[in-house]
């Protein structure tokens, strides 16, 4: 069979389609005797997760290759060395000049196959921890929640006296006759506090100390920008310039914002609810404190400690009004109404909740009592108000530990590393290739549509229902994992389990309904493989009748029927080389060992029947644009007459 090349990522793509579907039709009758290659492995791994950047590009592929200078090209873009050929023209190495940064990262290759044809294909992998690398910069896990969140408080309260101070000056030169008489200040102390916060939860995010670490990690970088700005109003403190520590504090607020959780759902509307949300939280807090500090100070000037107290509550109800408002649309981005009770998030939210309104009521109550007499300060029920607006830092810094609801049905921008031994499957729906990869604990699909364009922005839409082992049948909540990926946590049944998937790519292409099976725990067999490989080498010519289509609505193709050799046909195959990336073991079928086989990087999936001598009987290929099928007929009597 000819496999034709995927288009190009030039503009000569659409040209170069057009001529291969016309070589098609002029070599449809012909034996596939062409030798395209294959790519079987690469470095970091397809759809793989890499802790660090890597310091090369490895592409291991089933025959030599020429490649030049743009054999490779990376999205987002990185410095690339030249390729490098060994292992006689079968490995691709190319240096990597710059360190990639955490993230998805996607190759885009291009190789010439000893037989001329050129030879293109794309793959994906991650850099960075698990969490930060499928979140792609969004919030992650703390490594260490306890002491994240004791550091996160501590950073708040930091940040609340610091604000607070500042907005002291200006309330206090609104009262008449003001005492000259303060309070000692906390800034300085505040700061360095708040930098020393800021400097141990870097060291968290980065994990091996290194400041290169943290400079190439998003989080890292807004962990140093909050150092960084506690240090320059800790400078700006000693240099006597309180006003200048306002512009480094407004960026810890901004850092934090882009670091929280509402941002991971509005890319713009989120960080700003944060930010201002934040900011008003801290500034109430810092403001209250620091009002009963001045107030403690000014013992015996009832008359301008009432004036600074009613100053400070006009300020307070604005202030409230902004935390209340943000929180809720905050908390409605975050937290189906179904999750409030049933999950740690919303019900520390809930609690959170709870605090806010205790807080309203006291400053309700402290200033009720403050408009009502001229001879009594409501000094308990402000107290009071201060210490449940540290509780609502605590709690704030709490939730930021903890996984919002709305992340668990986010789609992620990668596929999840899959876990141990890996059970491939694959069908076609209509014109829409399915890919599955079975591993512990989950299921990955993935689906590919003809390519024309630009493939990241086709979309696609897929449901699923399981029937495991025992007959039980379940739809599974899928989650999206990248353009034509789905992802579901998933715990397999010992035994066949049947897969009923519902695709669908647009209105551009046809979809339908395929089925899959899934047969666990996974049985990995290289060995048979290997021996398949060795004892069709050495098979004489036989009849391979062919079934190729590229939608499965119109039926599964015109019959051809092939003589061809054994080693003819091992050399236009995969895995003829007699190693594929993944291979398992099947159940037998009528005494026949059966195996499957997959190629991650090419988006392709074998199932092999081969009978007690390890000739392959009947073979089914799942490739991104076609499904074939194909029957082996050996010619026993004449095999017999030899022998």
């Amino acid at each position: 069979m000819t496999v034709l090349a995927p288009p190009l990522r030039h503009p000569a793509a659409t040209l170069l389609t057009l001529a291969s579907l016309v070589l098609a039709v002029l070599l449809g009758t012909a034996a596939p005797a062409s030798a395209h290659a294959t790519l079987l492995f690469t470095s970091p791994a397809a759809d793989a997760t890499v802790a660090d950047s890597p310091t090369s590009l490895v592409l291991v592929f089933d025959q030599p290759v020429s490649a030049g200078q743009d054999v490779v090209r990376l999205s987002p873009a990185a410095g690339l060395g030249t390729p490098a050929l060994s292992q006689g023209g079968r490995t691709v190495t190319l240096p990597l000049r710059d360190k990639l940064a955490e993230g998805v990262h996607t190759v885009e290759w291009q190789a010439t196959a000893r037989d001329g044809d050129i030879m293109t294909g794309s793959y994906r992998f991650a850099v960075g921890p698990r969490a930060v690398a499928l979140a792609s910069g969004q919030t992650t896990t703390a490594k260490e929640p306890v002491a994240t969140a004791v550091l996160r408080w501590l950073l708040f309260a930091a940040l609340s006296l610091l604000l607070g101070e500042a907005a002291l000056s200006g309330l206090t030169a609104r009262v008449p006759d003001a005492p000259p008489r303060r309070p000692r200040p906390w800034s300085l102390p505040a700061a360095l506090v708040g930098c020393a916060a800021a400097l141990t939860l870097t060291a968290l995010v980065v994990g091996d100390g290194s400041v290169r670490s943290a400079i190439d990690t998003r989080p890292g970088v807004l962990s140093l920008i909050e150092t960084a700005g506690f240090a320059l109003a800790a400078v700006a403190v000693v240099e006597r310039r309180r006003a200048w520590a306002i512009v480094p504090l407004a960026a810890v607020v901004l850092a934090e914002a882009l670091r929280a959780h509402p941002q991971a759902e509005q890319a713009v509307a989120g960080p700003v609810l944060t930010f201002i949300h934040l900011a008003a939280a801290a500034l109430w807090t810092g403001t209250l404190v620091q009002v009963l500090r001045t107030v403690g100070a000014w013992w015996g000037e009832r008359t301008a400690a009432r004036a600074l107290m009613l100053a400070y509550a006009r300020l307070a109800a604005w202030l409230f009004a902004a935390v209340v408002t943000t929180g809720v649309i905050a908390a409605l981005l975050l937290v189906p109404l179904d999750d409030l009770f049933t999950t740690a998030y919303g019900q520390v939210l809930l609690a959170k909740t709870g605090a806010v309104a205790l807080v309203a009521a006291l400053a309700y109550l402290a200033r009720h009592r403050l408009r009502r007499t001229t001879s009594r300060l409501p000094r308990r029920p402000a107290r009071l108000e201060a210490s449940v607006l540290a509780v609502v830092l605590v709690l704030s810094a709490t939730l930021t530990v903890l996984r919002a609801p709305a992340d668990v049905g986010r789609p992620l921008s990668f596929a999840p590393p899959t876990t141990g031994p890996v059970v491939p499957a694959g069908t076609r729906a209509g014109e829409i290739g399915v890919s599955a990869r079975a591993s512990t604990g989950q299921l990955i699909i993935e689906l590919t549509a003809p390519q024309v364009g630009d493939v990241s922005k086709q979309s696609y839409g897929l449901s699923a229902t399981l029937a495991d082992p025992r007959g039980i049948k379940r739809r599974l909540s899928l989650r999206g994992c990248g353009t034509g990926c789905f992802y579901t946590p998933l715990t397999w049944r010992t035994g066949t389990s049947h897969l009923t998937l519902t695709a669908s790519a647009g209105e551009e292409w046809a979809g339908g309904r395929a089925g899959l099976a899934i047969t666990w725990p996974s049985r990995p067999d290289p060995a048979l493989l290997r021996e398949a490989v060795a004892v069709m080498k050495k098979a004489p010519r036989f009849i391979l009748h062919e079934l190729v289509t590229s939608n499965t609505a119109l039926g599964l193709g015109d019959l051809k029927q092939l003589p061809i050799t054994g080693k003819e046909f091992l050399a236009a195959e995969p895995y003829g080389s007699g190693t594929a990336p993944v291979t398992t073991r099947l159940p037998d079928e009528n005494g026949h060992r059966r195996l499957a086989l997959a190629y991650p990087a090419e988006h392709t999936q074998l199932d092999l029947t081969l009978d007690e001598t390890g000739r392959i009987l009947h073979e089914t290929l799942t490739a991104p644009n076609h499904l074939v099928t194909r029957t082996f007929v050996y010619p026993e009597a004449e095999e017999g007459a030899g022998t």
